[in-house]
């Protein structure tokens, strides 16, 4: 259920309490149904100075350029691999993301080269390119993370998982799996040296 904005900061409140010592990271993502402003996320963090991470996705505020840079000057922000390029300069730290596990090597090569501040243009074009081809093959198909997340994983090579997502969820394939394969073999084939 939404929540009301007086009882957002009072619910993290709980969070914390029930976490023990343990540093809060929110998860924020347009299907909770309310996301938070730049302000909310302060009061988090004043009232729960273990709030250290957000997760931010596509439709919340750490998403934006300002809002990645606001957030950034008292949490880190994490965003998908897709947005490294734009939000890192912004001070993106991170990412929580299933793609570290279609090809670890791969992604973290990719992080490194945005740490170091050398030339990472050429990666990121394949991987707005992946995601370009990954939203027109599956996402009419009602793919969620889960189904991309294994058929990613198993595609590599680096995952071995049954493609089965639990209802009502639709599950990748077999020949989904190899459709990805051909696509990194035209495409991105280091997605395939694991």
């Amino acid at each position: 259920m939404e929540i009301d904005e007086e009882e957002i900061v009072p619910f993290f409140k709980e969070v914390d309490a029930a976490a023990g010592n343990l540093p809060l990271s929110i998860y924020e993502t347009t299907r909770a149904k309310r996301t938070l402003t730049v302000e909310q996320h302060r009061a988090i963090k004043d009232a729960i100075p273990r709030y250290t991470m957000v997760k931010s996705n596509a439709g919340t505020i750490g998403c934006t350029e300002d809002g990645c840079a606001a957030l950034s000057r008292f949490v880190n922000v994490f965003v998908g691999e897709g947005s490294w390029r734009r939000l890192w300069p912004r001070g993106a730290t991170g990412s929580c993301s299933a793609m570290v596990y279609w090809n670890p090597r791969v992604v973290l090569d990719y992080w490194q080269r945005l740490s170091a501040g050398t030339d990472a243009n050429e990666i990121a074009d394949r991987f707005d390119r992946l995601f370009e081809f990954l939203a027109n093959e599956f996402a009419p198909r009602g793919f969620t993370d889960t189904a991309y997340d294994r058929m990613g994983g198993i595609a590599s090579g680096f995952l071995s998982t049954s493609l089965r997502n639990r209802s009502p969820y639709p599950s990748a394939t077999t020949p989904d799996v190899e459709i990805l394969r051909q696509w990194y073999r035209q495409n991105f084939p280091e997605m395939l040296e694991v």
